[in-house]
């Protein structure tokens, strides 16, 4: 939506959802509300044309950011497939790099959720898909080396826990002391070991169960079922189920697993 005021041109994107979100700036995510495509970095554009007559980009939470360029991005799906967009507005204050639902669908393309899937077609072609993030679809692109090189340099000294915590998670819940090894190697951005806090999901996945004393089986058939309930943590299964619960017959050692989505 566009509308003018006092001669000067406001573009109106309700971005409510994506502004609260942790902050990625390497990552293109896919906005229902947004009326443009936004872009924060300059490196992007393949075409660009400077704004200097005062726009600003207005979000949900009534907040504006100035919009410094129009231009064109071109993304490259891991499918291989591009996406040029046109009219993208460049605001280096946005949080998020976002493309518009609204916009793809003006320009004939399908966008398919399923589960935690995004999927985007063109005339019945796969143009490539991106998945469930935070509450939004992050698209599955390969990122330029041009902008993943700025995009790492530019990591700044205040945000070092939580870039620290984003890149132990990246990379698997890997060690920290292996991650100190790889920033020495320019790998992944300098960070400080002593203001690292410890992992809550590696200290769960990590947790020893004392052994159950000696106890005398059952000889007999269903006599005795034992039940546990599992969590699968921040990743749910391909069904969207969070939990599962085993039941074991104690007998005949025989294991029933049923996949369920919440926790009664």
């Amino acid at each position: 939506m566009v509308y003018k005021h006092n001669s000067v041109e406001n573009y109106v994107s309700f971005i409510s959802e994506s502004f609260y979100v942790q902050d990625d700036m390497l990552a293109w995510w896919v906005d229902s509300g947004a009326t443009s495509h936004v872009c924060k970095d300059l490196k992007w554009f393949e075409e660009f044309e400077p704004i200097e007559d005062g726009s600003v980009l207005k979000m949900g939470n009534v907040a504006t950011k100035p919009i410094k360029g129009v231009g064109k991005v071109r993304l490259v799906f891991t499918s291989g497939k591009h996406l040029l967009l046109d009219n993208v507005l460049y605001v280096p204050g946005i949080r998020k790099n976002l493309l518009s639902g609204i916009v793809l669908n003006n320009c004939g393309y399908k966008q398919v959720i399923e589960s935690d899937k995004f999927i985007l077609s063109r005339h019945g072609t796969f143009v490539g898909f991106g998945y469930l993030c935070n509450g939004m679809f992050m698209l599955n692109i390969n990122v330029p080396s041009a902008v993943e090189s700025v995009c790492v340099a530019s990591t700044s000294s205040s945000n070092v826990e939580n870039d620290s915590r984003l890149w132990h998670t990246r990379l698997g819940h890997v060690n920290y002391y292996r991650m100190k090894d790889m920033s020495k190697m320019s790998l992944i951005p300098a960070f400080d070991m002593q203001n690292c806090s410890k992992c809550h999901t590696c200290k769960l996945t990590k947790i020893t169960r004392k052994p159950f004393k000696d106890i005398k089986r059952d000889s007999k058939v269903l006599e005795l079922i034992h039940s546990d309930l599992c969590d699968f943590h921040s990743t749910p299964s391909l069904g969207n189920k969070k939990y599962v619960v085993t039941f074991i017959d104690d007998a005949s050692r025989f294991c029933y697993v049923l996949f369920v989505a919440f926790k009664r």
